[in-house]
């Protein structure tokens, strides 16, 4: 309710704010002046009684999507790996489309931390927290010497995998323990593979046309050498028996 009272206060009209994405008017609040905004990692907002809470922060874009409808998402990635969801809305999102380049780095004033809306509305990672780019949201180019990590900050035990809503990307580590033979479904190539985690926990990974022309000498080492594979940003599928296609 805090919230909507502050952007209501910040129109002529008492109506005016109604008329927002219901995301914006939850990830609102009164907004300090960016000097004043301390730079924070995803991790460190950790009180979920005081949200929304406006920061500044230093972020990769790791995945651009497409924009549907009203909104466009984003999976941003920190200083030290952590993920996170951001969502534009509204007006906002032709600004943040023409601002935000996939695989590039920015520093972001005043985003929104919020609490993941997911029960209402698919997310593409999980996390308990979501940014919201708003209206007051500055975007600026990267130009700190610090180095983005080349992998996630966390890899999900397989036991956690299952239970993710179906289409949500994870991030998970095993040994290929198994090989399936080259398969072609509706003429594209497909391939399945077996891992197991440090808990002796199983998934099944299916591999696609792309992935797997470009890795498929990795993948006939790794089961040659039961090789330990990091695999970033891979799709829940639940309509396969649990099956979890890259």
């Amino acid at each position: 309710m805090a919230a909507s009272s502050a952007v209501a206060s910040s129109n002529s009209s008492p109506t005016a704010a109604f008329t927002q994405p219901v995301s914006e008017l939850m990830c609102v609040p009164t907004v300090p002046n960016p000097t004043t905004l301390r730079f924070v990692l995803f991790d460190d907002i950790q009180d979920v009684n005081n949200l929304p809470q406006v920061k500044s922060v230093f972020a990769r874009v790791v995945v651009k999507f497409p924009r549907r409808r009203n909104s466009q998402h984003y999976i941003l990635q920190d200083i030290t790996g952590s993920k996170i969801e951001a969502i534009s809305n509204g007006i906002n999102v032709q600004r943040f489309d023409a601002l935000l380049t996939q695989g590039c780095t920015y520093t972001l004033y005043r985003v929104a931390f919020c609490l993941n809306r997911e029960e209402l509305q698919f997310r593409n990672i999980g996390h308990g927290l979501e940014l919201g780019l708003i209206t007051h949201t500055i975007v600026d180019p990267f130009t700190k010497p610090i180095q983005f990590p080349p992998f996630p900050k966390y890899l999900m035990p397989f036991h956690e995998v299952y239970q993710q809503p179906h289409k949500t990307f994870i991030d998970v580590i095993g040994i290929v323990l198994h090989l399936e033979p080259l398969k072609h479904i509706g003429g594209r190539p497909y391939r399945e593979a077996v891992l197991m985690d440090s808990r002796w926990d199983l998934i099944i990974v299916g591999v696609w046309t792309d992935l797997l022309q470009r890795n498929a000498l990795r993948w006939s080492l790794a089961r040659v050498d039961k090789n330990i594979i990091i695999g970033t940003l891979l799709r829940c599928n639940h309509n396969h028996s649990n099956v979890f296609c890259a």
